[in-house]
């Protein structure tokens, strides 16, 4: 109950007096001791600290990166950020750009490496905390990404990037309520920022309400037309639906928009292998490995094609250049072991079967694979 009660009286303020009697002393202290007056206004009045800007070199480097991923360049855009913190190495905007830009590319190591430096750069930073916080969240770890996106939504309570990020980082948690409140709380902020709505489709898409991720994602795309990765978010739903032919579509838009991504390419062949067509299916993964060489998932996928096949030395040099580079996919895994066992090498297969079931306890095939080795 709010209880009201009878103003207080106050008196006349008197800091035009103290005004007064200061700008007086300070005038007095000027023209008989300028030296001393000096030494006591440098204490009083805070110095300026100079803010640091980019070099020539470096604004240029960064106009071409702001440019190339406005036409979805999103390599160009990598190189040209690379440079810009190449010759300034203090460049948090360059640094945050470029953890966002290495995870959509799936390069995990290097977007973590960028969005720890710039929250070393600026710990203050909600944005530099977001964007670790995604990098984190793609590659795999959850628990460390809510830490980061709680930082950054602490900091900042009005930054849709922050509040995205932690929707994303709760969905992949599990922690379905907490995703869809922060997902609806960055649109409500923002209704027209693509990550916002990017977010929300993520938190639909794993609670398994496909009609809401499309429509969001559909958005998110409206309001980016040139970032290839709103279009294989449609395409993944799509499969996930059973709409072959949908997906197909979105796939292969994101790749006329960005023939430099793998992720359409990659996508493409989860298609072709979905239908049993082994061979389209290689190409499509094949094709993405020639355009990034170290892009893990194409090599894992190339991998399951040389398993159906019974290629297994073809398929235990594809698992292994899926983990060499960061995939942990205990799927990978197993079947690594199992390749490995039936090229009667069970001293190696059965340290990979292990793993497998460290990872996740209930993959018979792991558990079976341990029984044909004595």
């Amino acid at each position: 109950m709010l209880i009201e009660r009878e103003p207080t009286r106050r008196r006349p303020p008197r800091w035009p007096l103290y005004v007064a009697v200061v700008v007086l002393v300070a005038a007095v202290a000027l023209a008989l001791r300028p030296d001393l007056a000096r030494d006591y206004l440098a204490g009083v009045i805070p110095t300026a600290v100079p803010v640091a800007t980019p070099t020539p070199a470096a604004q240029a480097a960064m106009s071409t990166a702001e440019a190339a991923i406005e036409t979805g360049d999103t390599n160009t855009s990598i190189e040209s950020w690379s440079t810009a913190v190449a010759l300034d190495p203090d460049l948090v905007t360059g640094h945050v750009a470029l953890a966002r830009l290495n995870s959509l590319r799936r390069r995990h190591s290097e977007a973590v490496a960028s969005g720890r430096e710039a929250v070393r750069l600026a710990p203050d930073s909600a944005e530099a905390h977001a964007a670790l916080a995604t990098a984190l969240d793609w590659s795999g770890d959850p628990t460390a990404a809510v830490k980061e996106a709680l930082i950054a939504t602490d900091l900042d309570p009005l930054s849709v990037n922050a509040h995205a990020a932690l929707a994303e980082a709760f969905a992949a948690a599990g922690r379905w309520s907490d995703a869809l409140t922060e997902a609806q709380r960055a649109v409500d902020l923002d209704p027209e920022s693509a990550s916002a709505q990017r977010a929300l489709g993520i938190v639909l898409e794993t609670r398994g309400d496909t009609d809401g991720a499309l429509a969001a994602y559909s958005l998110a795309s409206e309001l980016e037309p040139r970032l290839s990765a709103h279009r294989v978010d449609i395409g993944r739903v799509y499969r996930l639906r059973g709409d072959s032919a949908a997906a197909q579509q979105a796939f292969e838009d994101a790749a006329r928009l960005d023939p430099q991504d793998p992720v359409p390419h990659d996508s493409l062949g989860l298609l072709a292998f979905d239908d049993g067509d082994l061979d389209r299916a290689a190409a499509r993964f094949e094709r993405a490995i020639a355009i990034q060489e170290d892009y893990a998932p194409a090599y894992g996928h190339l991998g399951w094609t040389y398993y159906k096949r019974r290629k297994w030395k073809d398929a235990v040099e594809s698992f292994r250049s899926a983990i060499d580079l960061g995939a942990s996919s205990p799927e990978y895994m197993y079947e690594l072991g199992l390749s490995l066992v039936y090229l009667d090498d069970c001293e190696s297969g059965r340290v990979w079967l292990e793993r497998a079931l460290e990872i996740d306890p209930s993959l018979t095939p792991a558990s079976e694979g341990l029984k044909l080795c004595p």
